[in-house]
């Protein structure tokens, strides 16, 4: 690869598949250019993961700015759009564009990067814009990239075999739509399972799958290359059975991670995909499924729940503090209503497999009333928990006579650290709510607009993520572990999909399927 050609062209392309180099080539192209970069990718934990490959290079943050796609385009609108017709943040509607924020945001981030004060703007800011992921731009997006390109000369990287965030409208076309970009040969080493000798055997044979995808041809899965690829047969109904080979294999796969001093990163990939039940049309392998096998497989609570960073939870979480905290005085149940609320994030019930009690909100909080109004009650503990009941009703009482973030937020830290409460799965929501309540008390907002900002900030920075963790190719697409997982394989209905759960893993691939051949093919 001629770098130094590569960003000396005004515009140009690469065609770079999974674990072949495209972020090492962003990182060897910095090197070849002069004053600032812009590099723009769609997710948070791309903008990490680019992030970290940078600084290991050595590379000064004073050459280079990254950031999604999203919070770019939403940067700019909200500095220069005058209107006041601009949709909530969790607004979403993907057949009204007027009423869908993000998409919203992206239409006018066309028109306004065209604003000759804008381009001046930019043009003083940055020297030049590489595009990664592009494969996953939608034509409005496309169209808002094509505007800096008239800026900024532009060098853009991606893998039409990747694209998979096509849920936002139609994505673009390398050949007519690219076609004023020079292309430059796509890369053909698969570098991930060459380097540090990772495994070049997995490498290969991850190529080989490339292809037939590529080619829509089945693939065969009973290849045997030693320890870092191996397929667990499976059935339908193993995972319900705590004493299947399914079960126990995956149980003792998070435990044997768990145990490694080596700290070596562990996914497991959930599919998504659509299955009908007397005839209505279910989703399978949200976010709600994902937490419910959490709960079978990691008993230590090791794995990372991975979550899209705008569930529209986040802020309808906010939301119902907001409203809580105006309108508690006026309740006539409030410990029922602040129950309901802070029953989205601890468990009701003390899970039978812990071997100690008092972790769920049941055993600290009644589900029934012994008083007139009809309204739960704190339960009044004895012997070394009297104090801790004692210091609830405090913080209840507190709460209820003088509604307050503050309040709020010492009372969700008290059971969070004090009682000790066994969170839900869902511990980013806790994360977030916690992060919004803080920085709404100290910038004297809603919490709701603070769980926005707390939420942008994150787009901007990227978050990080590594260690042990469940998702799924949207949550984890650009990522790398060292082992991966993949959770019934032959469910996979796209070929895209399943491509990037196989291109997830460094050093060992295993495969839980049904069948000893995938054909992801829907149509």
């Amino acid at each position: 690869m001629d770098y130094k050609a590569f960003v000396n062209e005004e515009k140009t392309l690469l065609i770079a598949p999974a674990g072949y180099g495209k972020t090492h080539t962003i990182v060897e192209c910095l090197k070849h250019t002069s004053g600032k970069q812009l590099i723009l990718t769609h997710t948070h934990a791309g903008v990490a993961a680019i992030k970290e490959k940078i600084k290991k290079e050595n590379i000064s943050s004073h050459e280079y700015a990254i950031e999604t796609i999203s919070s770019f385009a939403q940067k700019y609108v909200h500095a220069f759009y005058v209107g006041v017709d601009i949709p909530e943040q969790d607004a979403k509607d993907k057949d009204n564009p007027d009423k869908d924020y993000h998409s919203f945001i992206v239409r006018k981030a066309i028109t306004i990067f065209k604003c000759s004060i804008v381009k001046q703007v930019i043009s003083s800011s940055y020297q030049g814009l590489f595009v990664d992921e592009y494969q996953d731009c939608t034509k409005q997006q496309h169209a808002m990239i094509m505007s800096l390109a008239n800026i900024l000369s532009t060098h853009i990287l991606g893998d039409p075999l990747q694209g998979i965030f096509d849920f936002n409208g139609e994505t673009v076309n390398f050949e007519s739509d690219l076609s004023n970009f020079k292309k430059f040969p796509e890369l053909e080493i698969p570098y991930r399972w060459y380097k540090n000798e990772n495994n070049k055997g997995l490498g290969d044979l991850i190529k080989e799958f490339r292809e037939s995808l590529k080619r829509r041809e089945p693939i065969p899965i009973n290849s045997n290359i030693g320890s870092s690829f191996y397929v667990i047969d499976i059935s339908n109904s193993d995972f319900d059975d705590p004493k299947s080979n399914y079960r126990k294999k995956l149980t003792s796969l998070v435990q044997d991670n768990k145990n490694k001093q080596n700290s070596e990163s562990l996914l497991i990939i959930v599919p998504e995909y659509d299955e009908f039940e007397n005839g209505q049309r279910i989703r399978r392998g949200n976010i709600e499924e994902r937490s419910k096998i959490l709960t079978k497989i990691d008993f230590s609570k090791s794995l990372t729940l991975l979550e899209a960073i705008d569930d529209r939870s986040f802020y309808s979480s906010a939301k119902t503090i907001d409203e809580i905290i105006e309108s508690l005085r006026r309740a006539r149940k409030p410990i029922k209503k602040l129950k309901e609320c802070i029953s989205k994030f601890f468990y009701k019930n003390s899970p039978l497999r812990l071997k100690r009690n008092n972790v769920g909100l049941n055993d600290w909080i009644s589900s029934s009333s012994k008083h007139n109004n009809g309204d739960f009650y704190i339960i009044n503990k004895n012997g070394i928990n009297k104090a801790l009941s004692d210091g609830l009703i405090a913080l209840f009482n507190s709460l209820i006579s003088t509604p307050s973030k503050q309040n709020m937020y010492k009372l969700l830290l008290y059971l969070q650290n004090n009682l000790n409460l066994k969170k839900l799965p869902r511990s980013d929501l806790l994360l977030s709510i916690m992060k919004a309540l803080h920085n709404s008390i100290h910038e004297d907002t809603t919490v709701y607009e603070a769980m926005k900002s707390y939420k942008n900030h994150m787009r901007r920075i990227g978050r990080k993520v590594n260690g042990m963790c469940i998702g799924t190719t949207l949550l984890t697409k650009g990522l790398e572990f060292d082992t991966v997982a993949i959770l019934d394989a032959h469910k996979f209905d796209c070929p895209k999909h399943l491509y990037v759960a196989l291109t997830r893993c460094c050093k060992k691939l295993i495969i839980f399927s049904e069948q000893s051949t995938l054909s992801p093919y829907s149509d």
